[in-house]
């Protein structure tokens, strides 16, 4: 029974990381725009359905993207939890490929 509980609170930890993805282009990424760092990315029922709305990425890079990064922190990560998943926010980084190339 004790042993049970151990492996229960174990997977419990295990399974409350955060969420990351990073897609790369190999081109050398410049720093982040201060607007894009971070931002808050809106969706519906497990991020099935976008409240955001796509990224112009020739709007916001216009010499082309490096490195595109979602995460779902603690804090967005419990705000999901609270409505039972039926908000689920995200943070996104874009970075644009450094000048020059």
């Amino acid at each position: 029974m004790k042993i049970t509980r151990v492996v229960v609170a174990i997977l419990s930890l295990a399974a409350a990381g955060c969420f990351r993805m990073t897609v790369k282009n190999g081109q050398p990424a410049a720093p982040p725009n201060i607007e894009y760092d971070g931002r808050w990315h809106h969706g519906l029922i497990y991020g099935l359905a976008e409240l955001s709305g796509p990224y112009d990425l020739s709007k916001i890079c216009p010499n082309g993207w490096a490195e595109i990064h979602t995460e779902t922190p603690f804090v967005q990560g419990l705000v999901a939890g609270i409505s039972y998943d039926i908000y689920t926010p995200q943070s996104v980084t874009v970075r644009c490929a450094a000048a020059g190339r």
